[in-house]
């Protein structure tokens, strides 16, 4: 049986994304359990590409046409009288940010800047490369309200199949090594340098707010949705196993009606395991703390 994962960057983006934060969370979808889905948005026609103010161009006739053979070259400009009290050199000026993609045609933006990324290699190894930042936003929402989506995950399906030993009729357990499936994604998301992911989320953050407003929201901080999604997280306490299953259909499910009526978010992180989830939310937290300073 193949199960699916999914990963919030903390910032990444992805943080996570960023991930991605979204970056920052991995999940499988919930094996005989039912979700309530978000439904995932028509993209748009793609529109022209938005163009921040280039401080660099200038109007020869606005500045007057000067004969520079004649000139003199210009000397440093002073610096103001308080700096030079304080002893401080001035701020080096900003290089213009370079203008983002519309929202519908931002994933070759978004992978090549993932890329960019220490440890970007094997992210991209594993996040689907479709509709980046829409998976991301819509599975951000869905963890911020405990509940999972059902389709479109940020991540690609893992490879290995869940793991179990059979101990009854139509009755297993889980095995130990079934989160051992995850190590290598974990890995790669607590091994993000986080002062990289946070810098591409901060980039990304109007693309990132485009898609949430598309759910129906409205221009709402999207910073206060993935830092409440990561907060789910954190807060959920996840029950000692062993943890045994029933196979009614091709799906598994808990045999323990109790474990079988957990939140999904609490679901997923027990096939995460308790090494691979203490690891997770140590890096959740010091992406929340950027977010939240």
């Amino acid at each position: 049986m193949a199960h699916k994962t999914l990963a919030i960057v903390a910032v990444l983006s992805l943080i996570g994304l960023v991930f991605l934060a979204y970056l920052a969370m991995t999940f499988e979808p919930p094996q005989g359990t039912r979700t309530v889905p978000v439904e995932q948005p028509v993209p748009r026609p793609a529109g022209p590409v938005r163009e921040l103010p280039d401080n660099d161009r200038s109007d020869p006739q606005a500045r007057g046409q000067e004969d520079s053979a004649e000139r003199e070259p210009p000397g440093p400009l002073p610096l103001p009288d308080e700096l030079i009290a304080a002893g401080q050199e001035p701020e080096e000026p900003r290089a213009p940010q370079e203008p983002l993609p519309e929202l519908g045609q931002s994933d070759e933006h978004v992978l090549e800047r993932l890329a960019g990324m220490e440890m970007g290699a094997r992210l991209l190894r594993m996040i689907a490369p479709e509709e980046v930042i829409r998976r991301f936003v819509v599975f951000t929402d869905n963890v911020a309200r405990d509940t999972l989506p059902q389709l479109d995950y940020p991540v690609r399906p893992l490879e290995q199949d869940l793991i179990v030993s059979e101990v009854d009729d139509n009755l297993y357990v889980m095995d130990e090594a079934s989160h051992e499936r995850y190590d290598a994604l974990v890995d790669t998301l607590v091994n993000l340098d986080v002062d990289q992911a946070m810098a591409l989320y901060d980039s990304l953050r109007p693309l990132f707010v485009e898609a949430y407003a598309e759910l129906g929201y409205g221009e709402t901080d999207f910073d206060a949705v993935l830092v409440d999604a990561i907060d789910q997280v954190l807060a959920t306490e996840v029950p000692d196993g062993p943890y045994q299953l029933i196979q009614p259909s091709v799906m598994y499910e808990f045999a323990d009606a109790g474990l079988e009526s957990l939140s999904p978010v609490t679901k997923q992180l027990i096939r995460l395991g308790p090494e691979n989830t203490a690891r997770l939310k140590d890096r959740l937290r010091d992406y929340r703390a950027e977010l939240v300073d």
